[in-house]
């Protein structure tokens, strides 16, 4: 019975040991800087430099047919990406969710892609999700992009 006794009282003490885990996180409020965070690195998908701000210096970029890209390969991978005759591309967010700690998230959208192949304008619809992570500064920077296709490009 003693050791019962004494057992309790250590689980109590540990249990008083440990720290408190701090204000809690405003959950939408987040969600909603995840929404604008996309939108942001939507409007900034044209220029590379500022493109690549909204990256994590340990992000991966997993585009459809192509191999992974991760740290100067992004930067190539995204220049010939746009470069190419007829490059249009369009995302939208439809989702985001963050986590209960606050310092990791999601988007999930949805994408229209169009580039001129052999003198037609093919369009390729298709879905993406980006993980995000929290910044020190509250920023938002993407710590992994990764989109597939619907189907085969379309003529448009």
């Amino acid at each position: 019975m003693t050791r019962c006794w004494l057992l309790l009282g250590l689980l109590v003490a540990i249990g008083c040991a440990v720290p408190s885990q701090g204000p809690a996180v405003d959950l939408e409020a987040e969600r909603r800087a995840l929404m604008q965070a996309d939108a942001a690195l939507f409007e900034s998908h044209e220029d590379v430099d500022e493109f690549l701000t909204s990256l994590d210096e340990d992000a991966i970029f997993m585009p459809d047919d192509a191999p992974l890209a991760h740290g100067d390969s992004i930067r190539t991978t995204w220049e010939q990406l746009i470069s190419m005759p007829g490059f249009e591309l369009q995302w939208k967010a439809t989702n985001a969710q963050v986590a209960e700690a606050g310092d990791m998230g999601y988007t999930i959208g949805t994408y229209e892609l169009a580039v001129e192949q052999e003198g037609a304008s093919m369009v390729t619809v298709g879905k993406y999700v980006t993980l995000w992570r929290k910044q020190s500064d509250g920023s938002w920077k993407v710590i992994v992009d990764c989109f597939n296709a619907d189907g085969p490009p379309a003529e448009g």
